[in-house]
């Protein structure tokens, strides 16, 4: 049943990703040439949301769906390593015009890019467990 609920959450989440242009490549250029403020708009919201969110599922001590464990939550220090993940990232997103959510819905809508998109960020999480070791 689970995996129903997690499929249907998916769909949707693909889907107003789809609907609200966050994986559409021309959208995304504006975005980074500063010709439309419309994806800063999405991401706003989005943080707000995550914010709330995450506030509402530590007051009323939710449990992990899968595992049925406490959620652990924790306040890292910002160190070097956040600064160079996120420069990283970015990178990554300014290269490919999509960051990984944007790019399942890319190839869920049949946007071949998308498949090189994901293909890079498997092979750097790879990587990044090799270095891990």
């Amino acid at each position: 049943m689970m995996q129903i609920f997690f499929l249907l959450a998916g769909t949707a989440f693909g889907y107003v990703l789809i609907l609200s242009g966050v994986s559409n490549y021309d959208v995304i250029r504006e975005m980074f040439l500063m010709q439309s403020i419309h994806l800063y708009g999405v991401l706003a919201i989005a943080v707000g949301l995550s914010f709330m969110l995450v506030h509402l599922l530590k007051k009323l001590k939710m449990k992990a769906l899968l595992t049925g464990s406490e959620i652990e939550y924790s306040n890292e220090p910002l160190d070097r390593n956040h600064v160079i993940g996120g420069l990283l990232a970015g990178a990554g997103w300014a290269l490919t015009w999509a960051c990984p959510g944007p790019a399942l819905a890319q190839i869920g809508f049949g946007t071949m890019a998308g498949l090189f998109t994901v293909t890079g960020i498997l092979a750097g999480t790879i990587v990044y467990g090799w270095n891990r070791k």
